[in-house]
């Protein structure tokens, strides 16, 4: 189940219709989330072995990625603003990755734009950024949009909350350009 190399070409998209084999939500237990991104994250983005990023949670429309302060530690002692970002970024990335795992698609995806407000410090011991799908999100068309384009586009918020208060918001686009084979 380990995800092709970032070398392999994407391949087209299939015959048949996407949006058609995506009417069957395939369940993903945390097991498998877990060693999908685990593994795609420490083959591709070393830095998240460094920061010791782990799946926390993933229920379908709701996924949480979490991350150590002490790795990340700046001189202020709370969370660094960059392995925030990278946290954040990763977050939207994986919700994502999952939703289209789920619809049988393996995607060659990029992050086509991200923003991030850091609104307090983070100083929790374990810090866990999650991404929710709000009601704007429509992950029907963007997957009609892959199915008919060939590349589809969907904006993601991932927040992380300290101290009972939202400490950071990222506001990412994440873009599939093109399919991997299983």
């Amino acid at each position: 189940m380990s995800l092709p190399a970032d070398n392999t070409p994407p391949n087209p998209l299939p015959e048949t219709s996407l949006v058609a084999n995506s009417e069957a939500l395939k369940p993903l237990d945390a097991d498998s989330v877990s060693h999908y991104l685990t593994d795609f994250f420490s083959e591709h983005l070393p830095i998240t072995d460094y920061l010791k990023m782990r799946v926390d949670q993933f229920s379908g429309d709701s996924f949480s990625l979490a991350i150590d302060l002490q790795p990340s530690i700046n001189d202020k002692l709370t969370a660094f603003g960059g392995s925030l970002y990278c946290l954040c970024v990763m977050n939207g990335w994986g919700m994502a990755y999952l939703q289209a795992r789920r619809r049988g698609i393996n995607p060659n995806m990029v992050v086509s734009h991200g923003e991030i407000d850091y609104t307090a410090p983070v100083s929790d011991e374990y810090i866990v950024a999650r991404c929710e799908t709000r009601s704007e999100t429509d992950w029907r068309g963007f997957f009609e949009r892959l199915d008919t384009h060939g590349r589809a586009t969907v904006s993601l918020q991932s927040e992380v909350i300290c101290n009972g208060q939202r400490a950071v918001l990222f506001r990412g686009s994440y873009t599939i350009i093109g399919l991997h084979d299983e």
